[in-house]
This record gives C-alpha cells, structure tokens and sequence, in this order.
C-alpha cells in the first residue's frame, strides 16, 4: 500500500516539474501522502488544462501566420498588440482602435507608432500587391457617424503607413462602421464593454 502511494506522488511531483512547479516534500505517514496526492490532483489537473490551452494558441497562431515571412512572426509575437487570423485564403492583421487613438478621435495616438511601425515593416516585408486598411467600430452612436468615424480612421492610419514606406498605390482604405462585429456589443440586453473593446478595431488584410 505504502509503495502505492509513493508511486503515485512520485508521478504527480514529476508532472509538476515537467509545468514547471517544484513537486511538495512528501509526508512521512500514510494519511499525510494520501491527503498530499488529493490535493495535488487538481493542481496537475488545472496546469495540464492550461499548458494543452497554450498549446492550441500556439497552433492557431502558427497557422495563421503560415504565410508571413519570419520577420514578420517574430515582430508580432515581440509586439503583442497585433492579432492574426485567416479568412477567405488571405492574413488579416488586426489592432485594437483604443491603442491607435483616443475616444471619438481619428488622430493617432502617440502610443500607436510602434505598433503602426511593426505593421508597415510587415507589409513591406510581404509580397502582396494590395492591402486594404479597414476601420470598425462598435455599435455606439448612429450607423452614419461610426462609417464616417471608421474611414477616417482607416485614412489617418494609411497616410501614416505611406509615410513609414508602403507605396500608396498598394494601400486600400475604407471604413465599415459598426457592420462587421467580431464579438457581441451587448449580452441579454446588456452592455458589453468588451466585447465593444474587440469591436473598434483596424484590420489590414493581406491577400494571397
């Protein structure tokens, strides 16, 4: 019974050190071990659900950069504010509008130029003939003010990547309001602030 019992929390304490987390001091009675590995189990159980969690980001996130150049990966994993999906064959790039600019506004933030900077080296680093700069919102205010809220956005952030080097020839800007929601602007007919957070965005898809 005793061997059991230390098999058990010999293998619970290796899993740990495999996540990452140093295994406890075994206890020296039978009681003692047996409470050791009830209380070890759901902590191996949690690390095991998130380390198989970061794995499938870490999948996703490969696929959806499996057209982008090396360079282009590793200025998005070292950025951290630029999200990446695939849609329809081509890469869409996408950052949140509250990083680019202040409430109600469309001129850029100070603090979005480093993020702007890393999305234009990207584009100049890519083969694409074309790319589209498309503004959202959520759902806030009149549809007729978010379209014209998103556009102006999309152009401030156009005229910026010009200036950092993207021919303009190869920049299409547009601004499609609160039209295309990646997330619910309320829940049960409540407010949902983040998912309006997910909603104001600018995406920049880059065709195969």
């Amino acid at each position: 019974m005793q061997r059991g019992y230390l098999t058990r929390v010999a293998r619970l304490s290796s899993m740990l050190l495999a996540l990452g987390l140093p295994g406890l001091a075994i206890a020296q009675t039978a009681i003692d071990r047996d409470q050791y590995v009830l209380d070890l189990v759901p902590q191996v159980l949690d690390l095991q659900a998130t380390s198989s969690d970061l794995q499938i980001a870490s999948s996703d996130l490969n696929a959806a950069t499996s057209d982008l150049s090396e360079n282009a990966k590793k200025l998005i994993e070292a950025n951290g504010r630029i999200t990446v999906r695939k849609a329809n064959g081509g890469t869409i790039l996408s950052v949140a509008s509250d990083i680019l600019f202040a409430f109600d506004s469309a001129n850029l933030s100070p603090k979005a130029q480093a993020t702007l900077k890393d999305i234009s080296a990207i584009i100049n680093d890519s083969q694409v003939k074309e790319v589209k700069v498309i503004g959202h919102t959520d759902a806030r205010g009149t549809d007729a003010y978010n379209q014209k809220l998103s556009r102006a956005r999309a152009q401030s952030v156009a005229a910026f990547l010009v200036q950092e080097g993207v021919a303009q020839s190869r920049i299409r800007s547009q601004g499609r309001g609160e039209a295309e929601p990646v997330a619910e602007n309320e829940l049960n007919g409540k407010d949902n602030p983040p998912g309006r957070a997910k909603n104001r965005r600018v995406e920049f898809v880059l065709p195969k």
